[in-house]
């Protein structure tokens, strides 16, 4: 595990969802054991599951099923280190005042280039702060000049969910256009659960290079250079 600014990437994310201080529990689920000594070895908790989980939903779900006594549950993805404590902190207070069986999830601004992108999921919103489909292709169609006030955003993988909405999820079979645009969150809302969007200035950065993990070293040393007073 490569360090980042002298801790692994799991601890940066996990050291952000302590810092909320919005979780009644903090679990790093994973099905490799050398995530599990990781996470030991800083103080955290971790959870083996089964290696047979096609999607962090499916591993989420079994941590619910072993810890029951929570009305929500978060997934946060455990290559983000420059997890948002703020935007943590406002999720979970939002979660709370909505509707047995939603789904929240952060969206931010996306530019023009974003659209094009297939790794950049695109979603678009109702009036009522709910996704209305998710896509890896450019969504909506810009016929003509798009307008000056079009907003167009794109989805972060953060995922806060009722207990019941899990509970709901479990019992869904895989959804045709789900695996055509291999969008878990198709399956939920094309069963009806309703996902319900928070605008974020949070830009989501996953780090799967090493590159990526040292730009997002470089970043974390800019950020600990600033006086506490101006941050």
């Amino acid at each position: 595990m490569f360090p980042i600014a002298g801790r692994s990437m799991i601890e940066w994310v996990y050291d952000s969802a302590v810092e909320s201080q919005s979780f009644s529990e903090v679990i790093v689920a994973t099905d490799d054991k050398r995530i599990v000594d990781e996470v030991q070895g800083f103080g955290g908790k971790a959870q083996m599951t089964s290696t047979l989980h096609p999607t962090g939903t499916d591993r989420l779900l079994e941590v619910m099923e072993l810890n029951p006594d929570y009305d929500a549950y978060f997934n946060l993805q455990g290559d983000e280190p420059l997890m948002d404590p703020q935007l943590l902190r406002e999720m979970v207070r939002k979660i709370e005042v909505l509707p047995e069986g939603s789904i929240l999830t952060p969206v931010h601004s996306a530019k023009k280039e974003d659209l094009k992108n297939p790794n950049i999921v695109k979603v678009i919103t109702d009036l009522n702060g709910k996704a209305c489909y998710f896509s890896r292709a450019p969504i909506p169609y810009q016929r003509g000049e798009p307008s000056t006030e079009t907003v167009l955003f794109k989805h972060i993988g953060l995922y806060g969910f009722k207990l019941s909405a899990l509970r709901s999820i479990k019992k869904m079979s895989p959804h045709p256009v789900e695996q055509m645009e291999r969008l878990e969150q198709l399956r939920w809302l094309l069963n009806g659960l309703p996902i319900f969007i928070h605008e974020t200035n949070y830009q989501a950065i996953g780090v799967d290079t090493h590159e990526q993990a040292m730009a997002v070293e470089k970043i974390i040393q800019s950020k600990s250079s600033i006086p506490n007073d101006e941050q």
